[in-house]
């Protein structure tokens, strides 16, 4: 377990893993572990293709999700629900960028398989297609300080640091653009205008989805990352502590201070002799999403 991070100062020269605050600064680890593992646990289908694109389907195969480094478009992650089968058109989709930070992804993942496995068909609902307040959604972002900014026809949010915000668009929309494109219902972004990440959602996507989402990206908590890793904006404008080891067992701490023998084996450095664990490929940055 990792100590708690410390006072704030974010240099330039930190290397290794590093907490970054707030969390829709954070970018993304470049794998697809965390997104993932809700629907690997539950023990759901997989598939795979020689480019490294992933694809893992509810025993139904009523719900699909695509982690696709090697798709046509910026969508790392897309996500769609039928209610019948996956050869007729989606009853709503999600997709997510790929420089969206694991953790936002994770927790609607998260709520989707349960929210499968325990009842057949409530996937399906929760999704409104209109609605005339939208904050009970949003409420994460609203309760973290977020302002709104409402007119007629679209109600959006921002960020205390105008770095991130999240929109809601009450007109009557494609339902075919809104399953292909960012022409959608519902939309979370984080970042400047070059490198930005974005998370959208069609009409009928089940709301309490959306607000777990929301509240993934509020969450104050601290993500690790790697310092190699992070991006421009990321260092300019995010804070950033260096990942402090855990303090040494009383143990080790004996071990450290008990006698040398007389005879020292060579010791090989653990790098040299394991190999490490496999990760699934990272996010190719192709054209953005139409």
């Amino acid at each position: 377990m990792t100590s708690p991070p410390e006072a704030a100062a974010p240099p330039d020269h930190y290397t290794g893993e590093v907490y970054v605050t707030p969390r829709h600064l954070a970018g993304t680890t470049g794998t697809g572990d965390a997104g993932l593992r809700p629907a690997l646990d539950a023990g759901w289908e997989t598939s795979d293709d020689d480019l490294g694109n992933f694809c893992i389907a509810a025993p139904d195969h009523r719900i699909r999700i695509g982690y696709l480094p090697e798709g046509d478009d910026d969508a790392l992650w897309k996500i769609a629900a039928y209610e019948q089968h996956s050869f007729a058109a989606p009853r709503w989709a999600a997709a997510f960028s790929d420089s969206c930070p694991d953790e936002v992804v994770a927790a609607f993942t998260t709520g989707l398989v349960p929210l499968h496995d325990t009842d057949g068909n409530a996937f399906l609902r929760g999704g409104i297609g209109y609605r005339r307040d939208a904050s009970p959604v949003l409420a994460p972002l609203l309760d973290a300080g977020w302002t709104v900014d409402e007119r007629h026809w679209l109600v959006e949010v921002r960020s205390p640091d105008a770095l991130a915000g999240a929109w809601y668009d009450r007109r009557t929309l494609d339902p075919d653009r809104e399953l292909t494109s960012n022409a959608t219902r519902w939309g979370i972004w984080g970042g400047k205008t070059r490198g930005r990440w974005y998370a959208v959602f069609s009409s009928h996507t089940p709301t309490p989805l959306i607000t777990a989402t929301a509240a993934a990206v509020a969450d104050p908590a601290p993500v690790v990352r790697w310092a190699g890793g992070l991006s421009t904006i990321t260092r300019r404008h995010a804070t950033i502590t260096r990942v402090r080891p855990p303090a040494p067992t009383p143990l080790e701490l004996a071990r450290a201070h008990r006698p040398s023998p007389v005879l020292r084996t060579v010791t090989v450095p653990r790098w040299s002799t394991s190999t490490p664990s496999a990760r699934l490929p990272g996010p190719s940055r192709p054209p953005a999403r139409r």
